[in-house]
């Protein structure tokens, strides 16, 4: 994997996304463990995406969700585009309470410093109509992580303006049809954030991790921290 295109690509992302103080956290050389970038490519993910340290993330999500989840997406068709405004709780509900579960801790070293994101763009096969706990005991055995909200958001934007639909995996028979995922790296306790999300509207709420359906997904990917070198306002 390129890791400079990479880092470029996500930059670019932020600038054109009103997230300027993300691609400011982000370094200009990507650096990271030469053994972790192997062990990513072993595990076959093959797309990547850099992220700058979790803090930063949670603290500037409503802006995050207002660029990448309500604004309209250049080059997007009318019949795909953000058409409401998304669905958001912090609970198993009917009722929109503007909140999302996500934990703040255990998050394989997202909470220090920025990281790059390596990730399968389509779903773990073998975890299609398990519960939440399931999956995350899948997870841990393979040593894989899953998704956080943030980076659902921002992965999700990503895709879409890349495909021009709400499909998310990269390969899709019903991209129309839009997608559903469990958020693996979300989960607090007994519960976990999941979304269903296709041009009509977006709905990220949390249920319960005995909840099972066989038409939401995971994907799973390996945070690999960057060795800080510059952040990127020093290459100009």
């Amino acid at each position: 994997m390129d890791l400079q295109l990479i880092l470029q690509t996500s930059s670019t992302f932020y600038s054109e996304h009103n997230m300027m103080d993300w691609r400011a956290a982000l370094p200009a050389v990507a650096v990271v463990d030469d053994d972790a970038l192997a062990m990513a490519g072993k595990q076959g993910f093959s797309r990547g995406f850099a992220f700058p340290d979790f803090a930063l993330q949670m603290a500037t999500l409503d802006r995050l969700v207002e660029e990448t989840a309500r604004k309209p997406a250049p080059a997007v068709p009318d019949n795909q585009q953000y058409s409401t405004d998304p669905f958001l709780a912090d609970t198993w509900t009917k009722t929109a309470n503007g909140k999302v579960l996500q934990r703040n801790e255990d998050l394989a070293g997202r909470e220090e410093v920025p990281y790059f994101l390596f990730f399968n763009p389509n779903p773990v096969a073998s975890a299609w109509g398990k519960t939440g706990k399931q999956i995350r005991e899948l997870f841990d055995l393979k040593g894989w992580q899953g998704l956080t909200v943030p980076e659902y958001f921002v992965l999700q934007r990503y895709f879409c303006e890349l495909f021009g639909d709400h499909r998310f995996f990269e390969t899709s028979d019903t991209p129309h049809l839009g997608h559903m995922l469990w958020l693996i790296d979300s989960m607090m306790g007994n519960e976990c954030s999941v979304v269903k999300a296709r041009a009509q509207g977006m709905n990220v709420q949390a249920a319960p991790t005995n909840n099972r359906d066989s038409r939401r997904g995971a994907v799973a990917g390996m945070v690999v921290p960057m060795n800080p070198q510059m952040n990127a306002d020093e290459r100009r």
